[in-house]
């Protein structure tokens, strides 16, 4: 975008009467020799960088006195870089005189150019004056003279342009008073009503704006607001956004580490095995079986138990276990599959993590709502022993089995006993969670459980 304002000129003796253009741009100039200011180093050759130097300072004034009324903070808006520059003069540097009254048409290219504003054609002159000290509110329009002649060159441009202007909006920005003091309206009141009427013959609309301050021109040419980077409904939509995010991250966090409830079930129900035995009601904890090699299926075999009560197997025989697993979160599963492993740990031999490759799905008649129907069965070596199983399960993609037990090793180094079977426990707690266990014994006394 590039923003004009005509600035008519005529000098103190009525002579070297032209206009020219005051043009603000977004593309800034190449550096000059005498490294001056970017914005306004293009108006030193026509003797108008003084004045420029004062413009830069309004208009930074005016954009700032904006800032303060931004919604979050001074830097929650932006508005166009501009630099200043004009057409071409008929003579080649202006007098002091005239540059001071350029003032008010390079501040309003370079406020219009900065809040992208197109309000029409303008015209302007007057005197850009900056506050005096501290606290003064505004940056005053000063009168400038010959005014009469500048309105008469504003006239000119209507009767050459009149075909052009058909529809369009003219605005001509003076100072509200002559340098006398009097009303510019009343005083040159015959000269802006045939300025009006040449006008409305041309089909245009032809508007005077009086002002006091720069500030005084926002009501007609305005209104001159900051884009602002974050608005009240973006800064909603944001934070919609973000709460909907937040929550869809912590839903799907959810489900990635829901937990897993693990159970144990009734391996009798299973299909496959032989129903030599009839277990009375529902027995879920695992089983003694033996392989019936005439039937080439493992038998089931019944309880046994020592003095306090504590499982007792047979070495050679078989244990039994079917596990169940149920979702903590509906459709956890779906995003992650738990993953399920055997550890075992006794007394006399090293700890022993297996994966789930070791069981066998049951995909005929699964346990209603269970996420998983697994079974496995175990040869028992017979080396008497104390042995505790565990069944554990987590989500975690990472875990790698010989790292865990190379872990797990670790931390049951130096100690014998109960403390073995304890320590595991809390082991596998820690580090995957969910978990079922089975302690038993091994005897080769077949006399403690008869088959």
């Amino acid at each position: 975008m590039i923003a004009r304002v005509f600035v008519p000129l005529v000098g103190a003796n009525g002579e070297s009467a032209q206009v020219f253009e005051a043009i603000a741009g977004d593309i800034a100039p190449e550096a000059h020799p005498a490294r001056l200011l970017p914005q306004i180093s293009e108006l030193f050759d026509f003797g108008l960088y003084g004045i420029g130097q004062t413009v830069r300072e309004a208009v930074t004034r005016f954009i700032d006195a904006r800032r303060a009324k931004l919604w979050l903070n001074r830097r929650n808006g932006r508005v166009n870089p501009w630099n200043l520059r004009i057409s071409d003069l008929q003579v080649g540097r202006l007098s002091d005189e005239n540059a001071r009254s350029a003032g008010l048409g390079l501040a309003l290219a370079a406020i219009c150019q900065a809040f992208g504003r197109d309000p029409g054609v303008i015209f302007a002159t007057g005197e850009i004056r900056l506050p005096s000290g501290p606290g003064a509110p505004a940056v005053a329009v000063g009168p400038v003279d010959g005014l009469r002649g500048k309105l008469m060159l504003v006239g000119d441009y209507i009767v050459q342009h009149r075909k052009a202007l058909d529809g369009a909006q003219l605005t001509v920005v003076l100072p509200s008073t002559t340098p006398d003091g009097r009303s510019l309206a009343v005083a040159e009141a015959s000269t802006l009503a045939r300025l009006r009427t040449e006008a409305s013959e041309a089909g245009a609309k032809l508007d005077f704006v009086f002002a006091d301050t720069l500030d005084g021109v926002e009501a007609a040419l305005g209104p001159f607001s900051m884009r602002e980077i974050v608005t009240p409904a973006r800064a909603i939509g944001l934070a919609a956004a973000l709460c909907a995010a937040s929550l869809l991250f912590a839903g799907w966090m959810a489900l990635l580490h829901a937990p897993i409830e693990l159970a144990w079930a009734s391996v009798a129900s299973a299909e496959g095995l032989s129903r030599g035995l009839v277990v009375d009601g529902i027995d879920s904890a695992p089983q003694r079986a033996r392989y019936d090699s005439p039937t080439d299926k493992l038998q089931l075999l019944g309880p046994c138990f020592d003095d306090q009560r504590q499982p007792l197997i047979l070495g050679g025989e078989t244990l039994l276990m079917r596990v169940t697993a149920r979702d903590g979160l509906p459709f956890a599963s779906k995003l992650r599959p738990p993953r399920v492993f055997i550890a075992s740990v006794s007394r006399a031999a090293d700890p022993v993590i297996l994966d789930v490759n070791h069981f066998r799905s049951l995909n005929n008649a699964p346990i209603a709502d269970a996420t998983l129907d697994l079974m496995t069965a175990i040869p028992i070596e017979p080396v008497e022993d104390e042995v505790r199983l565990f069944v554990v399960a987590t989500r975690d993609p990472n875990v790698e089995i010989s790292t865990l037990q190379d872990e797990l090793r670790k931390h049951l180094q130096g100690l014998s006993g109960a403390a073995v079977l304890t320590t595991t426990a809390s082991f596998l707690q820690d580090r995957l969670g969910a978990e079922i266990e089975y302690q038993f014994k091994v005897t080769n006394d077949r006399g403690l459980c008869p088959t």
